[in-house]
């Protein structure tokens, strides 16, 4: 009988207590805005826009080879602008029976995945020509973050639990 009581206000207890919610916590911010990437960055930028829109425009010449009878395949030759000159020309070839909605759904999304592709190859080739960059050597060396030297003994004393009652006290050692 005597757990009854202690059941019930035990449940009350939990119906009525909040949740503790911690603060999450805070990543420290390490980016200096002031600090520019090295001129090797614009390079490397120009070449990778410009080895995406190859990529994608390679793909959409492929696409125009694979559809030859489709409307709008020749645009697909051109590059950047051709596949949203493609877009306004969706639809089924007056000598192709078996095409199906599927079909022209099928080409106008990969036709503008393609778009999509090339302009950001371009957009990539524009960041990469205006990118503010600045020498090496005016960039501000961090040094690197070491949390103990290298061989040092540390220890530090660390609390436990012992048993039901008891607390202790242990050694934490790293080397």
């Amino acid at each position: 009988m005597r757990t009854a009581p202690a059941a019930l206000l035990t449940a009350a207890a939990l119906a009525f207590a909040s949740p503790v919610l911690a603060d999450e916590p805070v990543r420290p911010d390490r980016s200096d805005p002031g600090e520019y990437p090295p001129p090797e960055a614009r390079v490397n930028l120009l070449v990778a826009g410009a080895g995406i829109t190859a990529a994608w425009y390679g793909i959409a010449v492929g696409f125009s080879y694979l559809w030859p009878g489709a409307p709008g395949a020749d645009d697909l030759r051109i590059p950047v602008a051709g596949p949203w000159m493609a877009l306004a020309d969706t639809g089924c070839a007056e000598d192709s029976p078996g095409c199906s909605t599927f079909t022209v759904v099928l080409r106008a999304i990969l036709t503008t995945i393609d778009g999509v592709g090339q302009v950001g190859g371009v957009a990539a080739m524009i960041e990469g020509a205006l990118l503010p960059t600045q020498e090496r050597s005016k960039q501000r060396r961090r040094a690197p973050v070491r949390l103990r030297r290298e061989g040092a003994l540390e220890l530090r004393p660390v609390p436990y639990a012992a048993g039901q009652d008891g607390v202790g006290i242990g050694i934490l050692g790293v080397f």
